[in-house]
């Protein structure tokens, strides 16, 4: 009774395991009819396939167009800034230039120091320049920036003596631009904003060094706004004349003429200070170019820090004689000056005309 009524379960596996098992021919059909179905009977793979291969072009082909929009006409375009970034890249970003602050402030700690301890002896000895003082910062700043992003100086040749005195002027986009100048092997003084010293541990460095200090706009109460201008030109008076002392002292400075970053890494309008501190003197004005730091920090977004491949590259344009500056007029100083810095700038930052300063 139990074999029989387990023959009709043995006979119906049987049967299905021959459907599942056992290949069937398919019917004939004729060559028009194979074209027109064989692409249906091998949908589960041939348009996954195809679908897989035209992704991965497409793919391959805005690769490739980054990658030329990358070099670009000028092969500059990868130092600036993207229009969109990576989605989710700004938290990142956040904490990288949260990383480099701790940096900052970690390898001061062992600096101020070293710095504290060595200054009585620099006083004594080179009391104006302090170039070990300077050697210092700059040993400080590359160690910072240097698990972050490399630096590049191009063009050391144009370079003058070590001793020589002179005026450094570049563009200005990012506070990495500051960072980045320390990798020039020479010794020199910032014209920096008061406010600087205030943050803690570079304060004091920047005070160590004889960073040369603009002091800022007194605020007056209304109705003397005649009073808080003559102190503003009184101001900006002395600290001209501090420059000047510097440079005929041996010392070179380091001046941004444009006054503030510029946003879109484009030259905005110079001014005429740092032209006229290298006439009086008698100095000669080295230009300089930096690139690639707007788009790793750019300006009004100091709490972010992008990584970008191509890091950041330091152009020291040739120097302009004292004779050549003493022959030019401050407007065509300062036209000849940017038109070079600008020279060596990706051409989306470029402009046609920008204003002089006035």
């Amino acid at each position: 009774m139990h074999a029989a009524s387990g023959f009709p379960r043995v006979l119906a596996f049987g049967i299905c395991a021959c459907l599942i098992l056992v290949p069937v021919d398919p019917p004939a059909v004729s060559s028009s009819q194979k074209a027109f179905t064989a692409p249906l009977r091998l949908r589960g793979a041939t348009l996954r396939s195809a679908r897989c291969e035209e992704r991965c072009h497409a793919w391959r082909c805005e690769a490739s167009a980054a990658s030329s929009k990358g070099q670009g006409a000028d092969g500059m375009e990868r130092f600036v800034s993207p229009e969109r970034r990576v989605p989710g890249h700004a938290p990142l970003a956040f904490f990288r230039a949260f990383w480099l602050l701790m940096t900052i402030f970690a390898v001061g700690i062992m600096t101020l120091p070293v710095i504290g301890l060595a200054l009585p002896v620099v006083n004594r000895r080179d009391p104006v320049r302090r170039g070990f003082i300077d050697r210092l910062i700059m040993m400080w700043s590359k160690i910072s920036v240097w698990p972050f992003f490399r630096v590049q100086v191009l063009g050391q040749e144009n370079l003058l003596p070590e001793k020589q005195a002179c005026v450094y002027v570049a563009n200005h986009q990012s506070f990495m631009d500051i960072l980045s100048c320390y990798h020039l092997p020479r010794v020199f003084k910032w014209v920096s904003k008061a406010s600087i010293v205030k943050i803690p541990i570079i304060g004091l460095a920047m005070k160590a060094t004889h960073t040369i200090l603009i002091q800022p706009r007194p605020r007056w109460p209304p109705g003397t706004l005649a009073h808080s201008r003559r102190e503003d030109k009184r101001s900006q008076l002395a600290t001209f004349r501090e420059c000047v002392d510097f440079l005929q002292k041996d010392t070179s400075i380091f001046v941004f003429p444009e006054g503030t970053r510029s946003a879109s890494g484009a030259l905005i309008e110079f001014k005429k200070g740092p032209f006229a501190m290298a006439k009086r003197a008698g100095v000669p004005l080295v230009p300089i170019t930096i690139r690639g730091t707007g788009r790793l920090m750019p300006s009004k977004k100091e709490y972010f820090l992008f990584r970008n491949s191509a890091g950041v590259e330091v152009v020291v344009h040739p120097p302009v004689s004292v004779k050549e500056i003493q022959d030019s007029s401050d407007t065509d100083l300062i036209s000849r000056v940017r038109d070079t810095i600008e020279s060596a700038l990706p051409a989306a930052q470029r402009r046609e005309s920008a204003p002089l300063g006035t």
